[in-house]
């Protein structure tokens, strides 16, 4: 029985993102590096989970080797991407001097801290000391107060005794007859 063939490059692939295309050289310019579309495909998803499994990241974590790896697929070849051991020299280095710094100004804190405590003893006790001068200031004032105003109330009796002290001094004297 005959057959009627189409020749390949009568049959169109229509793609609505790109356009029309030979199939023939479609699929001919989807094999790269002498791989088939299949082959490349499970180069870059999982064959048993269909997630994409293109690229494999790793870290060294070795004292003095921090380094990340990156392989692309799964026969690339492993390369280094980043080497993080300065990073983490720095890191512990900022560590210890933010460390040193922090208990310096710890210290200053604390010195401060007992510095305000004894300035405020200091201020407690001057103001007792000021709040006792104002007492006795005013015991002083109400003690003078208290003499003046003895002091005036004897004037006048002092000022009359004086006077016939005066008078008994002066007729004595003069030859009286008292």
């Amino acid at each position: 029985m005959a057959r009627t063939r189409v020749p390949s490059e009568q049959l169109n692939f229509r793609s609505a993102n790109t356009g029309t295309h030979l199939l023939d050289t479609y699929l001919e310019d989807t094999e790269k590096g002498g791989l088939t579309l299949p082959v490349l495909l499970s180069k870059l998803f999982d064959d048993a989970t269909g997630n994409i499994d293109a690229f494999t990241f790793t870290y060294d974590n070795t004292a003095g080797a921090e380094k990340m790896f990156l392989k692309i697929g799964t026969d690339g070849a492993v390369n280094e991407i980043a080497s993080f051991t300065q990073l983490f020299a720095d890191l512990n280095s900022f560590k210890a001097t933010a460390l040193s710094d922090m208990e310096v100004k710890r210290a200053d804190a604390e010195q401060s801290a007992a510095e305000a405590l004894t300035s405020e003893n200091e201020a407690e006790t001057a103001q007792a000391a000021s709040e006792a001068a104002r007492d006795a200031s005013i015991a002083a004032r109400d003690l003078s107060q208290t003499y003046a105003n003895q002091a005036f109330q004897t004037t006048p009796t002092v000022i009359q005794q004086g006077i016939i002290i005066a008078q008994l001094h002066g007729e004595l004297f003069n030859g009286s007859s008292l």
